[in-house]
């Protein structure tokens, strides 16, 4: 029986864990999709995700992809988004602490090539 995988997307349940994520300590790429609470096309970004997993080796050594709903932004240090909250979704990829690209909507070419060009080593 080939190993279970870990869930790809992960829900931001507190401020602990945004903070974690957004560390410089953190050296996994982390792939934040940040989205209003009603949004549609958000979901249709999991088999993306997916896929991502299956086809990058050590993946969950590398990556992390998590979910963060705008009306948390404003508890989870908005200062960190440098932008207003809006109907489309947005795409945020941090790398040691730092914001290091976003992708406006979801262009899954753009959020894909982003994610490679990022991933960092096996650590």
């Amino acid at each position: 029986m080939p190993p279970k995988q870990q869930q790809v997307v992960n829900v931001i349940k507190d401020e602990e864990t945004f903070l974690n994520l957004i560390s410089s300590e953190n050296k996994k790429l982390v792939l934040l999709d940040v989205h209003p609470d009603w949004c549609g096309p958000c979901e249709m970004m999991h088999p993306t995700y997916k896929t991502l997993q299956t086809s990058i080796d050590d993946f969950e050594k590398r990556v992390d992809i998590y979910t963060l709903g705008y009306s948390k932004i404003v508890t989870y240090k908005h200062d960190k988004f440098n932008r207003e909250p809006s109907s489309k979704p947005r795409f945020v990829f941090y790398q040691e602490g730092r914001l290091v690209d976003e992708v406006q909507g979801a262009d899954i070419p753009a959020i894909i090539e982003r994610v490679y060009k990022y991933l960092p080593m096996v650590y």
